[in-house]
C-alpha cells in the first residue's frame, strides 16, 4: 500500500487556485500616477515636471524609483527630456503611434498585412466619409476636387499617382473634423501609404476604374450624402482588396 495520505476533500472546480496577480513595482506605480495626473488635465502638454528630488519626496519613493518612472514614461512618449529644460510631458505625436505599428510589423512579419490592413480600413473609412459628408469644409472640397483632376488630367508616374491617391484619403480624414478620428488613423498612415504605392506601382490598376471610383467618393462626400459616400468606398476598398489578392497570388508563384 501506499504511504501517500489520499485527498479525501478535492478542491472543488469553482474554488479551483489560480496564481497570484504580482504586485505591482513600485516605479509602474508612480507611473500610473503620473498617467492620471496627465490625464486629468493636472499636468498639461508641455508643462515642465518638478524637479527629481521633489517627486521624490512627493510620491514617497526612492529617486531611482523616479528615474525608471520617467525612463518608462519617455519610451511610451509620455514625457520627454530636454537638454537644459528638463522632464516636460510631450504633445500629441502620431508619428509615435505610426512608428509603434512599424515596429510591430517588423517583429510579427506578418505576411498578408496588407489584406489586414485593408479590412480594418473598411471599417474605418467607410464611417469616415460618412462623418466628411456631414462636417466637410469649403476648402477641403476644393482640395478633394483639385487631386481628383491632378489624378485625372496630368501625366503622372506610378509613384506620382499612388502619392494623389494617399493625399485624397488623407484629405477624407481631416475633413471628419474629429481629432479623436485622426488619433485612430494616424498609426495606418504611413502604412497606408506603402499599400497604396505597392497598388500603383508593382500591380498596375485600371486608372480609369480608379479614378472613377474615387469621383464618385468625392461626390457623394461634397453633396453631404453620407449613405452615398459609404457605398462608394466600401465599393473602392473591396476593389483594392481584390487587387491585394492578386499580388498577393503573384507573389506566391514567383516563389514556386
Amino acid at each position: 500500500m501506499s504511504d501517500e495520505p489520499t485527498n479525501l476533500n478535492p478542491i472543488p472546480e469553482s474554488a479551483a487556485i489560480e496564481p497570484l496577480e504580482r504586485e505591482q513595482r513600485l516605479y509602474e506605480r508612480v507611473v500610473d500616477k503620473v498617467l492620471e495626473l496627465i490625464s486629468s488635465g493636472a499636468w498639461k502638454p508641455g508643462f515642465r515636471l518638478p524637479p527629481e528630488r521633489e517627486l521624490s519626496e512627493a510620491f514617497g519613493v526612492s529617486r531611482t524609483v523616479v528615474r525608471e518612472a520617467v525612463k518608462a514614461l519617455e519610451a511610451r512618449g509620455v514625457l520627454e527630456s530636454t537638454t537644459g529644460s528638463g522632464v516636460s510631458v510631450r504633445h500629441a505625436d502620431f508619428n509615435m503611434v505610426s512608428q509603434s505599428l512599424k515596429t510591430y510589423m517588423q517583429l510579427t512579419n506578418l505576411e498578408d498585412f496588407e489584406i489586414r490592413l485593408n479590412e480594418v480600413r473598411q471599417v474605418l473609412e467607410v464611417e469616415m466619409v460618412a462623418l466628411a459628408a456631414n462636417r466637410i469644409s469649403t476648402e477641403q472640397k476644393k482640395q478633394l476636387r483639385k487631386i481628383c483632376k491632378e489624378m485625372r488630367e496630368g501625366d503622372n508616374t506610378s509613384k506620382q499617382m499612388a502619392e494623389l491617391d494617399f493625399r485624397l484619403h488623407v484629405t477624407l480624414a481631416e475633413a471628419t473634423q474629429n481629432e479623436l478620428f485622426k488619433v485612430l488613423l494616424a498609426p495606418l498612415i504611413n502604412q497606408l501609404r506603402d499599400q497604396i504605392i505597392l497598388t500603383w506601382e508593382d500591380f498596375p490598376r485600371p486608372v480609369s476604374v480608379v479614378l472613377d471610383q474615387h469621383e464618385a467618393i468625392v461626390a457623394a462626400v461634397e453633396s453631404g450624402d453620407a449613405e452615398e459616400a459609404r457605398q462608394a468606398m466600401a465599393k473602392h476598398l473591396a476593389f483594392s482588396r481584390n487587387v491585394l489578392e492578386d499580388i498577393s497570388q503573384a507573389q506566391k508563384d514567383k516563389k514556386l
